[in-house]
């Protein structure tokens, strides 16, 4: 734990000291490697995706959603790690479960009702810790406020698309 709240000490003071820390961009690139399988690439991490029989895929990797899921949950852990730790804290044990509510039309017919994504997002955290449950849930407020993948389900935000189209003989 002390080494998650130095952690955040010093960036905390980098912060302080430093206009523009911390300012940056984050770049993956995903491919099609066979069928509906995709390549994810972002610096040395390498995350495969597939979709199931049913939609034409070969179920060989997570499907977007599993990953988006994993990714939303364990961004909320991982935040509710470091409020504790910035607290001096402990945290025995957390576990957030993520469900997300869909409509397959959504997502393959065009004139279809219901939106392409998850029609509702739900959080369950839960903790183990000997503290109050006052000051767990300032800790799971915080963490909830400053949980960067939770701000992008909570808010909209602007995706801009750019497009390079080339011919190719076949």
């Amino acid at each position: 734990m002390n080494t998650i709240a130095n952690a955040i000490d010093r960036l905390e003071v980098a912060f302080e000291r430093r206009s523009g820390f911390g300012v940056g961009t984050n770049r993956s690139v995903t491919t099609v490697t066979d069928g509906l399988r995709c390549s994810t690439e972002e610096g040395s991490w390498k995350t495969d995706s597939d979709l199931g029989a049913a939609l034409g895929g070969d179920g060989a990797a997570p499907t977007p959603g599993v990953l988006l899921r994993a990714a939303l949950g364990s961004c909320m852990a991982m935040m509710y790690r470091l409020r504790a730790a910035k607290h001096g804290v402990e945290l025995a044990s957390i576990r957030v479960t993520v469900e997300a509510d869909f409509e397959l039309a959504g997502m393959l017919l065009v004139d279809a009702p219901a939106p392409a994504g998850f029609t509702e997002v739900r959080c369950h955290v839960e903790i183990d810790s000997a503290a109050s449950p006052q000051v767990i849930e300032r800790i799971l407020d915080e963490g909830d406020r400053l949980s960067p993948l939770l701000d992008v389900f909570s808010r909209a935000n602007a995706v801009l698309r750019t497009t390079s189209i080339r011919s190719s003989e076949t």
